[in-house]
């Protein structure tokens, strides 16, 4: 089994702040030591984050996400054990989001629990992922 989660938070930075490289490159160099695939997605002022690996690595990693000052506010939307990853081949994907898709997005998260599901496949919509 592989844990799956999706968080969001808020930056400190605007979109495109040197902040979004270095998280970016952090997680490519790092994540595929870890068996840790994933995809961020970025708007003005929000990220919006799946993870997916070993339920361990997730954890810890989700720890350090909370002390990095670069976000804040950050929220636990979603989190799941399934069969197999819906990120595979990405260490760590990116993409900025569109404000269709950040409207949709936030619509999911102020929705019902399930909804979340529905901003997950939104997700890999985005990242080109079929699912």
């Amino acid at each position: 089994m592989i844990t799956q989660m999706l968080y969001t938070s808020l930056s400190r930075h605007p979109r495109g702040h040197s902040s979004d490289f270095d998280i970016l490159q952090h997680a490519m160099q790092n994540n595929r030591d870890r068996g840790v695939t994933g995809y961020l997605l970025r708007d003005t002022d929000r990220f919006c984050q799946v993870l997916e690996g070993p339920r361990e690595v997730l954890e810890s990693l989700y720890e350090r996400i909370h002390l990095d000052p670069r976000h804040y506010q950050i929220v636990l939307r979603m989190q799941r054990d399934v069969a197999e990853r819906s990120f595979l081949g990405w260490s760590m994907g990116y993409a900025t989001l569109s404000s269709s898709d950040a409207a949709i997005l936030s619509r999911c998260f102020a929705g019902p629990p399930r909804a979340v599901l529905l901003a997950f496949d939104r997700v890999g919509r985005i990242a080109g992922v079929s699912g």
